[in-house]
């Protein structure tokens, strides 16, 4: 054997770099590695102790700021107290003993409370409570239970070969089986509050210190005093006793509160290593920019299983405001968090979103989402009421497939299966590139391993998150000016677009980090750097043009020039503003004027879209708009157009049906059927079956089923299923529909599901409805049948509803 094999493991690919150019851009400009840029990771809580978040490239502690914007670690410590004795009481009756090397000039101490277990995270409470119930319940429990058994056992021996037990045996018999039972309820009902720690907070003169009662004893000399972690970056510890969940403190409001920070899961300090670690000993394992220095702003609430709040994003916005403003600035917020929206294109915090790129100029990097295949599954953000924020799209590469996902076969290149798609919900385009959405990385030590894989959008964002903080790190060295915008448009214009790839999945392709770099540089001069256009389509102020159906639109789109910071800039500047536009669209479907000159003001043109000729699917293309004095800088704006040309269903059909034949599917392969739902219809019934000449004889699929209507979060119509095909079977799915609404069917399989199967798959609708929309049942009885009219001729209809009071209504 080839001891050469055994040695050549591609470590570079378990957190890629090379398929967007970092490898080779910083091998051409090492010291561009992100030194003198700030990253703030709004997400689940970064570790300053996990491995490779201690220090940067250049000397400077890597994590210079915690906050849990959630409030989940807020403490209220406005009692105040002075020792009697070097003893103060705390809230929790214990009596504290102050060390004596303590100073604190007023004698003042701020105390609070707090369980234990409401600052834990779930796998830190699960933990301890295991460890807890061993030691302070199973062992003595089980001891007295062994022991009860025992004695019941016995005496039911001693009794064996007695007919019949006197009344004296019986109750002992009765007494001894009872305790068994006790002991039994009592395991069953076991209940640990968990333990509850005292807080001490003074001031020393010159900055907040605090200590967490760890001991639960008042042995405050035991426990470790620590200053706020923003002062002090080295300033944390760990608790429970003997596990390594890492805490710090921040404190507010003239210490009346004390906020502890923790990490509610592994994710945010996973998404800060991809961003930014730095390994000195080992380069392979290096984040994208490990020059860069991390803000942790936590905005996943422990309380709610980590799910982040409006409050916990308000509160995480307003701290970056504060920070630019104090001249501490922020150049990139990385959020790798998001929902669903109902309202695309309105909300108070896409509004601050807005202020914090367009009043700071600060690059906002949001994962797209993992609610694909199917369209309009974009989260929020990017989904906002305008194009400001970078959307990323995951991606995976044959080196990644080895490395990191241990695939016996490597397939081409590709976007993950379950990376969201675009459009968003009002048209924008809502990927703006794609990046490496896996890597094999640090995470924090109380999860008790060094590293871990995960995948997600989540993990592609931070790698664009760190590619950005290194062209800003190159430009800020070398002294030339840089905008939001600018950037944005700079990452559109070079990412690698490939045919192959999901057009809606990748955004304007994969990100390219020299080209970028070379491209802020040729054209960093020009008047538009410092400006973005809003786009506004027809009177919905939508973002892009979505078009349902077979017809010609006409639709009015206005463009406006919004410049950074613009209440505060040369209004000259304003004045000078004007800028002569070429628009451009590929395809022959769209027809748009060809010339619009724009100057500081609000500007309009109507595009025409014929859809008429176009074949049933989705259909995506985009209106461009070049400078013409300087059209190698790439567009300016884009206007996302999409088209749905769905399939219409005929009601009088003896077999509502639509059927694929002969289908081959390989790795990635993604099939999609639009059809217009009948009014009448309420179930549909998606059947697969495997060929006999199929290569394969089994594969891991998705079907995803959407409909989208205004104002409605695409889950709100949603049917999402990860399943196993096999050879010789078929595969029945049913879930409920929305008439009068276009359904997408998305088929596809699984990328890392290797080779090539043939199916056949078809779509059935059923469907049934009362004769009146509404009935009102009271406690008499008079109602025993309700008339149910089935909307699909010849259809069989096998319905039996059970209704309050035992009424059945039958067909």
């Amino acid at each position: 054997m080839n001891s050469s094999i055994l040695t050549d493991f591609p470590v570079e690919a378990l957190l890629p770099k090379k398929e967007t150019g970092v490898l080779n851009f910083l091998s051409k400009y090492p010291t561009y590695d992100g030194r003198g840029v700030v990253i703030a990771i709004f997400d689940s809580g970064v570790d300053p102790n996990a491995a490779g978040l201690q220090i940067t490239t250049d000397g400077k502690p890597k994590v210079i700021e915690r906050y849990d914007c959630s409030g989940a670690g807020d403490i209220d410590t406005s009692t105040v107290v002075k020792p009697i004795n070097n003893e103060i009481k705390g809230l929790s009756g214990r009596i504290l003993k102050i060390p004596t090397e303590w100073k604190n000039p007023t004698g003042e101490y701020r105390i609070g409370i707090r369980n234990c277990y409401d600052l834990l995270n779930k796998c830190m409470k699960d933990r301890v409570h295991k460890k807890r119930k061993e030691k302070l319940w199973e062992t003595s429990h089980k001891t007295i239970y062994a022991k009860c058994c025992k004695t019941l056992q016995d005496f039911n021996k001693q009794c064996s070969n007695k007919k019949e037990l006197l009344r004296e045996d019986k109750l002992k018999k009765e007494e001894f089986e009872s305790q068994v039972d006790i002991l039994n309820t009592m395991d069953k009902k076991y209940y640990d509050p968990g333990p509850v720690y005292d807080f001490v907070l003074f001031h020393d003169g010159n900055q907040w210190q605090a200590v967490m009662d760890t001991s639960e004893k008042g042995n405050l000399e035991a426990c470790t005093l620590l200053t706020e972690f923003s002062l002090d970056p080295c300033s944390y510890s760990t608790f429970p006793p003997e596990e390594p969940f890492t805490y710090s403190f921040n404190v507010h409001d003239d210490g009346n509160i004390l906020e502890i920070v923790t990490c509610a899961s592994s994710h945010g300090t996973h998404v800060a290593s991809i961003a930014a670690a730095y390994f000195p000993q080992d380069s392979s394992k290096n984040g994208i920019a490990p020059g860069a220095q991390i803000i942790s702003l936590t905005i996943g609430d422990n309380r709610l299983g980590t799910m982040e709040t409006g409050t916990a994003l308000s509160r995480a916005m307003i701290r970056v405001m504060k920070n630019c403003r104090n001249k501490k600035e922020i150049h990139v917020i990385n959020m790798s968090y998001g929902e669903m929206s109902n309202f695309s294109n309105t909300g108070r915090l896409g509004e601050l979103m807005n202020e914090v790129i367009d009043k700071y100029g600060v690059v906002w990097i949001s994962s797209g989402g993992n609610r694909g295949p199917a369209l309009f599954t974009i989260g929020t953000p990017p989904d906002i009421s305008t194009n400001n924020i970078i959307g990323v799209g995951a991606f995976v590469s044959p080196e990644m497939m080895t490395a990191e996902y241990s695939m016996r076969e490597k397939v081409p290149a590709t976007c993950y299966s379950w990376s969201s798609r675009g459009p968003t919900l009002d048209g924008d385009r809502g990927i703006t590139v794609c990046a490496p959405g896996g890597a094999i990385t640090s995470v924090p030590n109380y999860t008790l391993k060094n590293s871990e894989l995960l995948n997600g959008t989540s993990m592609a964002a931070p790698h664009v998150s760190g590619a950005v903080a290194l062209l800003i790190s190159g430009l800020l060295q070398q002294g030339v000016p840089y905008s939001p915008y600018f950037i944005k448009r700079t990452l559109e214009h070079t990412a690698f677009f490939k045919e192959s790839y999901d057009y809606f999945a990748q955004g304007c392709g994969l990100l390219q980090v020299e080209k970028a770099f070379d491209h802020l540089l040729e054209y960093h001069r020009e008047k538009d750097c410092n400006i973005r256009f809003h786009i506004s389509c027809s009177s919905t102020g939508a973002k892009g043009i979505i078009i349902r159906g077979s017809n010609i639109t006409d639709t009015n789109i206005s463009v406006e020039p919004v410049f950074l910071n613009k209440d505060e800039i040369d209004p000259q500047i304003k004045i000078d503003f004007n800028i002569n536009l070429v628009l451009v669209c590929d395809a022959t479907w769209v027809h748009i004027p060809q010339y619009l000159a724009l100057m500081n003001t609000n500007r309009t043109f109507i595009a025409r879209v014929d859809s008429t000729g176009l074949p049933f699917g989705a259909h995506g293309t985009s209106i461009r708009a070049y400078d013409a004095a300087v059209p190698g800088k790439g567009p300016l704006f884009r206007v996302q157009i999409t088209v749905i040309k769905p399939h219409t269903h005929d009601t009088a059909l003896l077999k509502p049906q639509f059927e694929c034949k002969d289908i081959i599917f390989g790795p990635n392969t993604i099939r999609r059927l639009f059809i217009k739902v009948p009014d009448e219809v309420t179930w549909a019934g998606f059947n697969v079956e495997v060929l006999p000449t199929s290569k394969e004889k089994s594969g891991r699929f998705i079907i995803h089923c959407l409909q989208t209507k205004p104002r409605k979060s695409c889950r709100t119509f949603e049917f999402h299923k990860i399943f196993q095909i096999f050879d010789r079977n078929e595969t029945p799915l049913v879930f409920p529909v929305k008439g009068g609404t276009i359904l997408e069917v998305t088929l596809a399989k699984f990328w890392s599901s290797l080779g090539e199967m043939k199916l056949n798959y078809s779509l059935l609708f059923a469907g049934c409805r009362p004769t009146q929309p509404e009935f009102i049942m009271h406690h008499a009885d008079g109602l025993y049948s309700i008339d149910l009219n089935p909307g699909l001729q010849t259809e069989e209809i096998q319905f039996n509803a059970q209704l309050k009071n035992n009424v059945t209504v039958l067909k």
